[in-house]
């Protein structure tokens, strides 16, 4: 088993521990796993507040880390939901196309964080979605559906 890119890796899965926790969430899950068909590895990371009830996180990023050692972006998906995110994986309004640099990463999740719960409110309020945040779109998965 080769051993490229596992180094960079390895830093990537600590920069997702220490950007978790300065977002003020909580490491579900950070792991990495080898995809030779993109000449990378794939590091997955998962989060949630303190008190969240449910199995599933609240909140999960991936990124590629090539074989050279190069980082890609930081691809960030959520759903404006209190409620177990499986559950409601086609109701409700899912963070589109939410991608940042390793190094902005602890920002972002806080912004996400904040969006969310905007978002979660607005839907309260009777809006529905797709919804614009000012920076995101959140669109539940049943609107992308052909």
């Amino acid at each position: 088993m080769t051993r490229a890119g596992k180094e960079p890796a390895e830093d990537v899965k600590r920069a997702f521990r220490r950007a978790i926790e300065v977002a003020g969430l909580e490491t579900s899950q950070v792991r990495m796993f080898k995809s030779s068909g993109a000449d990378a590895r794939v590091v997955l990371g998962a989060a949630s507040p303190a008190d969240w009830p449910h199995e599933p996180p609240a909140i999960e990023m991936y990124v590629l880390v090539g074989f050279d050692g190069s980082i890609g972006e930081v691809d960030i998906r959520c759903a404006a939901t209190d409620g177990d995110p499986m559950m409601e994986v086609f109701t409700a309004p899912n963070l589109q196309k939410c991608r940042c640099d390793l190094a902005d990463l602890a920002v972002t999740l806080k912004e996400v964080w904040v969006a969310r719960r905007e978002v979660i409110g607005r839907v309260a309020a009777g809006e529905k979605p797709p919804i614009f945040d000012g920076k995101w779109n959140w669109t539940p998965a049943s609107h992308l559906m052909p």
